[in-house]
């Protein structure tokens, strides 16, 4: 029987008891958790302004804290089928039960490949390219990670898109909530996608001092780059909805290599994203290039998820940050062409 995950409560958090067990291939072992509230499910009346949204941090056992893809995922799909149970009850029932917070998972992964649902299957030449041994050093943070060698996984997912990676350097967010909440005002597909890039080109801008853009033919976030130079993807997204209820979210390299040959720089076994002549960037190789890797040494994986939490938790709120105007929008794109 897979072990129980174990949830830790947050600095000045309320401690709670409670587990989920990992499903189908989860790996053996405990992961903690940082809780930042005491109950899954509060009456509307009960929940206080800017602290509706229920962070947690997942880590996994030893060197580098990284948690294994199937294992984060298992916590979300748990989420995930509360929130759908929940919309299956009577109005009654719904108001008697209370309705399900908006939920953030955060986590670093061990190295991992994931496909789109429409991607067509991986020949066994690409598949053993993949699996090759991944060599991971991260020299640059608070705590360097000396050489860990690790065999990625390779799994298939619900979002759209074609091949990308998720792996150690790299902050994932997967948000757990219901577009249509009575709790907040309700998201469409489009508005919650910007919401997702608006709150990370915040979280670049306020702490590493990057400047970003986003644009419509290609999700996820960019960093502003000078005439004739590629552009160059700083941060992935993907998103799945299911009856309103969401899944997946986005990724953040933060030190995760972007140079380099393939058995120390995955990006080099495929195209990311299938965009071909653009650059997989981080926030340590956009910071060597200003000559502030320094800086990185002043935040850790934790600490810049709980700052993306927290934007992202006033943006539930308030439905004005959510988003970038059409011209800051066009601004940062012409900035970058």
């Amino acid at each position: 029987m897979p072990p129980s995950l174990r949830f830790k409560a947050a600095p000045s958090s309320v401690f709670i008891s409670t587990s989920f067990r990992p499903g189908a291939g989860a790996t053996a072992g405990h992961v903690s958790v940082n809780r930042r509230s005491s109950n899954y499910t509060t009456p509307e009346s009960r929940i206080p302004p800017l602290k509706l949204l229920a962070h947690e941090h997942i880590t996994g056992p030893g060197p580098g804290a990284f948690v294994p893809y199937d294992t984060a995922n298992a916590g979300q799909e748990e989420l995930r089928s509360r929130f759908l149970k929940w919309k299956t009850l009577t109005e009654e029932q719904q108001s008697k039960s209370g309705t399900p917070r908006p939920h953030l998972l955060s986590f670093e992964p061990t190295p991992t490949l994931t496909l789109g649902r429409r991607q067509r299957p991986l020949t066994s030449e690409q598949m053993s390219r993949f699996k090759s041994p991944l060599f991971v050093t991260l020299p640059d943070r608070r705590d360097p990670i000396l050489e860990q060698n690790f065999i990625p996984e390779v799994r298939q997912t619900g979002r759209g898109g074609l091949t990308t990676y998720h792996g150690p350097g790299q902050l994932v967010l997967w948000p757990v909530l219901d577009m249509h909440s009575p709790l907040h005002a309700h998201y469409s597909v489009m508005t919650y996608a910007s919401h997702l890039e608006a709150t990370t080109r915040r979280l670049l801008a306020d702490l590493f001092g990057l400047e970003t853009y986003t644009t419509r033919d290609e999700p996820g976030v960019w960093v502003n780059t000078a005439a004739g130079q590629p552009e160059r993807k700083i941060a992935a997204m993907g998103v799945h909805h299911r009856r309103h209820v969401t899944a997946l979210g986005i990724a953040i390299n933060i030190d995760v290599p972007v140079e380099g040959h393939e058995d120390v720089n995955p990006w080099a076994r495929f195209i990311p994203c299938g965009l071909e002549g653009k650059l997989v960037t981080s926030v340590t190789a956009e910071l060597r290039e200003k000559g502030t890797v320094a800086q990185l040494r002043d935040w850790d994986i934790t600490t810049v998820a709980a700052r993306w939490a927290k934007i992202f938790g006033e943006g539930i709120m308030d439905n004005t940050k959510r988003g970038v105007d059409s011209n800051e929008r066009s601004e940062f794109r012409r900035a970058a062409i």
